[in-house]
């Protein structure tokens, strides 16, 4: 007879007022005190990772509906605008027409990016996942970009060569992909029942046809991450832009544009009668190309946690 049975029964045939405490229904209900100390412990160190993680965001948030003068002369955090309500920072961030601009940018290379790395990744994952010659050595080769990368100038030079300079092809497609993401599709594909494959196969689904409908919809929790990360990635970035865009203006992203605006701002009280809302433009700018992303990540909360969950179950 199972074990599990026969202790159960064990413990329902002693009567109720003789029972241990620590069992219900064969469940242990209190926990020990090991287990008290580790929950309290991991409770504080939450609340430390939520109290460094927001108050900084919510600094930057009060600060740019603060008075400008105040706001200089007010030293530490900000939890509430100083000398109340303004929103002078924010008419002259939305004065300034390369905001909108930038935004627009900021989406096409996001768009962009994701699409042709999803796509890169997918095909260089599926490849990986299957069975074929010098596989070892083609992850070699992947892995190896991981560790070293041909620097700055030889990358420059090679994208000047391919006429990408000065185009938004360079922001897309250089910066698309990593060897991160393809292991990661790989091993979603690798999770993919084999018997699923060889049925599609026997049934005459091509390569493409093996990636895209049969094992991607099977796979899309980690995809989902992934996209994700893409996502956030291009969003933030602004350093490829000012190499490989520096003298095209009407190309460049919101991060970009926030760096020149606050660039354009630190001088202005060499002036003789100092606009002290332009203190306020460096966190205006801050907030409107953060708390987008921030608002819309936690719609996507879950597919995170589901892609984290299977990418730690093996078969």
């Amino acid at each position: 007879m199972n074990e599990s049975i026969v202790e159960a029964r064990k413990i329902h045939a002693v009567p109720k007022s003789k029972r241990s405490n620590r069992y219900k229904g064969g469940m242990i209900e209190k926990p020990t005190a090991g287990g008290v100390v580790a929950d309290v412990l991991i409770y504080i160190f939450m609340v430390f990772v939520i109290f460094v993680s927001v108050v900084p965001m919510w600094h930057v948030l009060m600060s740019s509906f603060s008075f400008g003068q105040k706001l200089m002369a007010h030293s530490g955090l900000v939890f509430w605008p100083v000398g109340g309500w303004n929103m002078g920072g924010y008419n002259l961030v939305f004065q300034d027409s390369n905001i909108a601009s930038g935004y627009g940018n900021t989406l096409i290379y996001v768009i962009g990016a994701t699409v042709v790395g999803l796509v890169l990744e997918v095909i260089s994952g599926y490849v990986l996942s299957r069975k074929i010659r010098y596989k070892g050595l083609l992850s070699f080769f992947i892995l190896f970009t991981m560790m070293f990368s041909g620097g700055l100038v030889p990358t420059y030079m090679v994208i000047r060569k391919l006429g990408m300079v000065g185009t938004r092809w360079a922001l897309i497609i250089p910066g698309s992909t990593n060897a991160a993401f393809i292991f990661i599709i790989m091993n979603a594909f690798l999770q993919v029942p084999e018997s699923t494959v060889e049925a599609a196969e026997i049934d005459g689904a091509g390569h493409f046809t093996l990636m895209f409908r049969i094992m991607l919809p099977q796979a899309m929790a980690l995809t989902t991450v992934i996209i994700l990360n893409s996502v956030l990635l291009q969003w933030n970035s602004w350093y490829a832009a000012s190499i490989y865009v520096a003298t095209k203006r009407d190309l460049w992203p919101l991060q970009l544009w926030i760096k020149q605006i606050v660039a354009d701002n630190v001088e202005f009280l060499n002036t003789s009668n100092p606009d002290y809302n332009r203190y306020l433009v460096q966190y205006g700018v801050i907030t409107i190309a953060t708390y987008p992303i921030l608002i819309a990540f936690p719609f996507f909360l879950k597919y995170i946690e589901k892609g984290v969950l299977l990418g730690g179950v093996k078969e």
